[in-house]
């Protein structure tokens, strides 16, 4: 009869048969969520292109108001040349009247900078031959980004300077620079949207003119086909990963009087989440009558899973963390044989590796931590990169004691000087025997000068303590420190050693230390 009103897996299986009601759902929410995905990706893209291209159309503009100014400043000087002092006047009327520029020059034809505004210390200076050859023909031009004896990154519109006969007498440039509170970033620094989203300007070279990660001004770009598109002079958007690996929706559109192209960005992250919100309205829009049914089916599967969920995860901390899987709820067979199981085998495997683990991480005559004790303490130690003090303690003359007393003796002597040691150690420091008579003990967050001081009274415990059968010992003890981050752990302990050994070398019953590292 009991065996007749058992609940076991298979019926089970049989009962979540239903679950097919699920696969209609949401094969109809996954048609939803790809129609939705690609419907915003293509707004995005036309959303970025328009607004890639509006900026490049306000940059053009900007671009020629600039020249507009150069030109009318040009024929003033043209008139006066030879008055340097009209020149000067005639630049700075221009730098008080806007604030596209940063600071003004007049460059003769051989291209020397016969006058500048503000004053810098420029005046007199050449400027390079790149530059030079830029200019040659004689038009307005933006100069190729350059950096400005001062080591500011920039660029100059130019604009060149004739007499009314024509004859070319050189020309004024004015400098924007490309980084700081600019007028570009002025002009390109706010985007239509605040999630993420970015615009960058580069010029016919791949460089960045404009970013909004200050630090990528000046830096050129290699192998972004959207970049290569743009400077092909083409319109256009795509999806393409940025340098640092982000999925982006791009617009990108050119600026025809420089050849710069304007690149609009937004993550596609962030068209997710957007998608996410929207989504969501459509799944509780769901009818509901299958709401009702899948809440149902949730809560069945739920109670059918919560014993074996529970049940694998004590079987999976049981060795981190005590268990108790006697307060879970196996209502069916299955999960009920299970945990029997479980709390039988957990008590046994327990009381073996508990004994186990214990044995094989303690010495067994001093009962401190032995080597393999210590290397897993010094992983944790490295990992929190906290830093210690290392003190390498060795007993003075001990063969001498297991010669004329006997090794049971001797022996006698490193259990006293073990629990000397514990006595003198907090709950956080870490003590083990290294081998033989040699001991360390790491000292967590404690300085050099105060690790010596500790070393020092633990000397002097020693020497002033009875050891088995009235006799009397001393240690030697090196001292070094660990800082954490700037060498190994290892190397600390190497020097401890060290120290170790000029306290034995200088007459023992003392303890040296070595600089911290």
């Amino acid at each position: 009869m009991k065996r007749a009103f058992r609940v076991d897996l298979k019926k089970l299986i049989l009962a979540l048969a239903t679950c097919g009601v699920l696969l209609t759902s949401f094969n109809t929410l996954f048609a939803s969520y790809q129609v939705h995905k690609n419907a915003f990706i293509k707004d995005t893209l036309h959303a970025n292109r328009v607004y890639a291209t509006k900026l490049a159309q306000v940059t053009e503009l900007f671009l020629q108001s600039v020249n507009s100014q150069l030109n009318v400043s040009a024929y003033h000087i043209s008139q006066r040349f030879d008055d340097l002092n009209a020149v000067n006047q005639e630049l700075e009327r221009l730098l008080s009247q806007t604030n596209s520029f940063d600071s003004l020059v007049v460059v003769n034809p051989q291209g020397q900078i016969i006058a500048v505004k503000p004053d810098l210390d420029i005046l007199g200076m050449s400027i390079s031959p790149a530059q030079l050859r830029q200019v040659k023909h004689q038009q307005p031009i933006v100069l190729d980004p350059f950096r400005s004896p001062a080591d500011n990154l920039m660029v100059s519109p130019t604009y060149p300077i004739r007499t009314s006969d024509g004859k070319y007498l050189g020309f004024v440039a004015g400098g924007i620079y490309l980084q700081g509170e600019t007028i570009l970033s002025r002009l390109l620094g706010r985007h239509h949207y605040v999630d993420g989203s970015y615009l960058y300007v580069v010029d016919g070279q791949s460089r960045i003119l404009y970013h909004a990660n200050a630090s990528r001004i000046g830096e050129q770009v290699f192998g972004n086909a959207v970049i290569n598109e743009v400077l092909k002079g083409r319109v256009g958007a795509s999806e393409i990963v940025n340098s640092t690996g982000i999925q982006m929706i791009a617009g990108f559109a050119p600026v025809p009087m420089t050849g710069w192209g304007v690149v609009s960005q937004r993550p596609m992250a962030s068209i997710l989440n957007e998608l996410g919100a929207t989504h969501k309205a459509v799944i509780y829009s769901s009818i509901p009558f299958t709401v009702l049914i899948l809440a149902l089916i949730l809560v069945v599967g739920v109670q059918i899973a919560k014993p074996l969920t529970l049940l694998a995860k004590q079987l999976a901390t049981f060795n981190r963390q005590q268990s108790d899987a006697t307060r879970i709820f196996a209502w069916y067979f299955e999960a009920a044989n299970l945990k029997h199981t479980l709390i039988q085998s957990n008590r046994s495997v327990r009381r073996v590796i508990k004994a186990l683990d214990t044995d094989r991480k303690t010495d067994k005559l001093t009962s401190l931590h032995n080597r393999l004790s210590l290397e897993y303490w010094l992983e944790n130690a490295i990992r929190n990169e906290v830093g210690l003090s290392v003190l390498a303690i060795d007993i003075d003359h001990f063969k001498r004691i297991n010669d004329i007393h006997g090794h049971s003796t001797g022996d006698g002597v490193l259990k006293e000087l073990a629990a000397l040691m514990v006595c003198n150690a907090r709950s956080d420091d870490f003590i083990c025997r290294a081998g033989g008579e040699e001991f360390l003990m790491f000292l967590p967050k404690i300085a050099l000068n105060e690790a010596l001081c500790i070393a020092e009274r633990l000397r002097k415990q020693v020497f002033e303590h009875t050891m088995p059968q009235n006799i009397k010992i001393t240690v030697s003890i090196g001292v070094a420190y660990w800082q954490g981050n700037t060498t190994t752990i290892e190397e600390a302990i190497e020097l401890a050693d060290q120290a170790l050994y000029r306290a034995k070398h200088t007459g023992r019953n003392r303890s040296c230390c070595i600089d911290a590292v």
